[in-house]
């Protein structure tokens, strides 16, 4: 009995051994993950093909109630490559803090088919192989940007081109010879020694004798250089491994002698970054540099409690709204900051800084931006009952009853009026 009872102890102990051991396979949905975008697909009458455009739409643009009339446009080369990382970037800076950086943006990824061939404008004697770049650029303009206008509420003056290595020659094509398709352009180091440096050499493609004096243009370059190089050496050496970053250099001094110039052209030789490592630091340099005016940096001022300010234009309200007009006019439609923004603002300035007459025109700020939502008008009613103005209380209570019947504010009205 007592060996039996030693077999059966040794039993079990071997079957907990061997569940504690067994590998567990986690249980996957595979009908649910994170989506960042979404994929579209365009039949194409000039490229007689059909195309894959993946779209990522900002948050904004989902809820009926938050919508915007118009968004900017990142039109994303080689988007199958691209894309995650730069939606990564544009969320980090656009929608995921309180101070928003950027503005939200729809950003569009066409997909490749045969990359080499649509980058390419002319046929570097390989007409199998180059020479679609034309058609490629009639097809973005006819075909893609009346279907994302038109389907996604995507802006006509406010387009950003994106093109890293073979892609740099769209960049190239578009900003020297259909400089009207974009107004931001963006150069990751390009590939700018096709068909003996077109770019650079050739007076049809470069940018001498253009005016490109109302463009935006940002140049990144990696740093592909021979070890030991340095932007000096490059400049004056005849290195072939150095002839990406010299390029880029040529490119960049021929932009400074130009009679008019690109007066907002900046450009970054990113020493520690390979040519494929140096796309995602370009994406934030190069954004901040072309929406440099869309951050409210002067709302800081009240981030102190004791601020109080000293002329008309540094109340909040109109900071507000003097910076929020400059940021419609750059973008070429109406943008008006958020209504939740304004709110939150507006009880900071009444409850942080006790600065009631503030509050108050910043209520009535967010009710002239929206003056169909019953939320500004119940800011405005709570407000005036704070300060016992009963009659304008019952006012912006009762046009609150208009808009949206919330039985509390009847509550409200009851006990005000009896």
């Amino acid at each position: 009995m007592k060996f039996l009872s030693y077999c059966i102890s040794f039993a079990i102990l071997f079957i907990v051994i061997i569940s504690c051991t067994k590998k567990i396979t986690p249980k996957l949905n595979t009908d649910s993950g994170v989506n960042v975008g979404l994929i579209d697909t365009l039949n194409s009458n000039i490229l007689e093909e059909n195309r894959e455009l993946i779209i990522y739409l900002p948050e904004s643009a989902k809820d009926p109630k938050l919508k915007r009339e118009q968004y900017p446009v990142v039109y994303l080369l080689d988007g199958r490559y691209a894309f995650h990382p730069f939606v990564s970037m544009l969320r980090t800076y656009s929608e995921m803090y309180d101070n928003k950086i950027l503005p939200e943006m729809i950003v569009v990824g066409i997909s490749n088919t045969n990359r080499t061939f649509d980058f390419s404008p002319t046929t570097a004697d390989h007409p199998e192989q180059f020479g679609g770049g034309e058609k490629f650029l009639e097809f973005i303009e006819k075909e893609v940007f009346p279907y994302i206008e038109q389907n996604y509420s995507g802006s006509q003056k406010s387009r950003t081109i994106v093109g890293h290595s073979f892609g740099g020659l769209v960049v190239m094509n578009s900003l020297t010879r259909h400089t009207e398709l974009f107004q931001n352009y963006l150069l990751i180091d390009g590939s700018l020694w096709f068909d003996n440096e077109l770019f650079l050499k050739n007076q049809k493609y470069s940018v001498q004798d253009k005016d490109l004096s109302t463009k935006n243009l940002y140049i990144a370059a990696a740093n592909t250089a021979t070890y030991g190089s340095t932007l000096e050496t490059i400049k004056t050496d005849t290195i072939s491994a150095n002839d990406y970053v010299r390029h880029h250099l040529e490119l960049v001094k021929q932009i400074q002698n130009m009679k008019n110039g690109i007066p907002n052209m900046s450009w970054k030789y990113y020493q520690n970054d390979t040519h494929g490592s140096t796309a995602y630091l370009a994406f934030v340099d190069a954004f901040r540099f072309f929406y440099a005016w869309f951050e409210f940096k002067k709302e800081t001022k009240y981030m102190t409690k004791y601020f109080v300010p000293e002329t008309n234009e540094d109340r909040f309200a109109m900071l507000t709204k003097l910076h929020f007009e400059k940021v419609s006019k750059k973008l070429g439609y109406t943008f008006f900051p958020q209504e939740t923004w304004m709110r939150d603002n507006a009880g900071m300035l009444l409850n942080f800084h006790n600065q009631k007459d503030q509050a108050l025109e910043t209520y009535l700020l967010n009710k002239k931006y929206y003056p169909n939502s019953p939320f500004t008008h119940k800011d405005l009613g709570d407000f005036y009952l704070s300060i016992q103005d009963t009659i304008q209380a019952i006012q912006n209570y009762k046009k609150v009853l208009e808009l949206e019947d919330i039985s509390n504010i009847r509550q409200i009205l009851n006990t005000i009026e009896h």
